[in-house]
């Protein structure tokens, strides 16, 4: 969380992802909750002018991840007058916070907005346990 918070003050410090010394872009990211049906965590992100076939997406236990790189067109020298679009690779970590079905999740990709759906996993059932009272020994 305090890494999340300092990595968007350097991006309001310095706009177009050139933050740190990796040079990489920040995609913007949506999460929400819907009721469904299925009950879901909905990941969007900004991902406009990024090649959808070139973009990873893997969930490691609870964190999303997302990779991929926002290339530019054509080739030669250019002289900016003012330059805000991130070029170049990026990675999206998000901690879910919610027990998702991996195995039932999807990505669609429509006007430069990558849509994760994962579903909710059921809750297990509450399991009663029964507890043994001793007497003083």
């Amino acid at each position: 969380m305090f890494r999340d918070d300092v990595d968007r003050l350097f991006a309001d410090l310095f706009p177009g992802g050139r933050h740190g010394a990796s040079n990489e872009a920040r995609a913007p990211v949506d999460v929400y909750l819907t009721d469904g049906p299925p009950p879901a965590l909905t990941v969007e992100i900004d991902i406009a002018g990024v090649d959808p076939a070139q973009v990873d997406v893997a969930l490691v236990e609870d964190v999303l991840v997302v990779r991929g790189e926002r290339r530019r067109a054509g080739a030669g020298r250019r002289v900016y007058q003012h330059a805000e679009i991130a070029w170049g690779p990026f990675e999206r970590r998000l901690r879910l916070g919610v027990a998702v079905d991996a195995g039932a999740a999807t990505a669609s990709y429509e006007s430069g907005i990558l849509r994760i759906l994962l579903p909710l996993a059921p809750s297990p059932p509450l399991r009663r346990v029964d507890i043994t009272v001793r007497e003083g020994s």
